[in-house]
């Protein structure tokens, strides 16, 4: 008697069904927020759409519809400390403010990801980071968050 069990794999479309499912449900939840009707239906449309492509998803998934694709978590170790550089990047927003922290992360970031050219990277952190304040601040008069420390220190 053979008694050798196979062992199959977990496939990941099903958590990833799961996650938009979640992540659509909860930006539905939180659009009533949103006080002009006219700015509420795009995040509503978008959650939509996503719940219609993860229904797709995983109807495709569990009929075995098409071509069945294998995940790879090669860059996995590379996608979570960025990841984490994000985080970090959003908190540092919240204390320093976004024209002090996006510097920083874009180098940092374009260093990680392996980019040797130093003054490029100066260059593109620098030159992003204006622009943000020229088209945002300037030209449409959006407020930028300025974090905890920079009105300390502006006055």
């Amino acid at each position: 008697m053979d008694n050798k069990t196979t062992k199959k794999s977990f496939n990941f479309n099903y958590l990833s069904v799961v996650l938009i499912y979640i992540w659509a449900f909860a930006f539905l939840m939180w659009t009533p927020k949103i006080k002009d009707p006219g700015s509420r239906l795009f995040p509503v449309m978008i959650s939509i759409f996503a719940i219609v492509l993860a229904t797709i998803l995983l109807l495709k998934t569990y009929f075995k519809w098409g071509k069945q694709e294998e995940i790879s978590f090669a860059g996995g170790k590379m996608a979570m400390l960025m990841a984490v550089f994000l985080v970090v990047y959003v908190a540092a927003i919240e204390v320093v403010g976004f024209y002090l922290a996006t510097p920083f992360y874009l180098y940092l970031t374009m260093r990680v990801l392996g980019q040797k050219n130093k003054k490029l990277m100066l260059a593109i952190s620098v030159l992003m980071t204006l622009g943000v304040f020229l088209f945002f601040d300037l030209l449409l008069g959006m407020e930028i968050p300025e974090g905890l420390l920079l009105p300390m220190f502006l006055g």
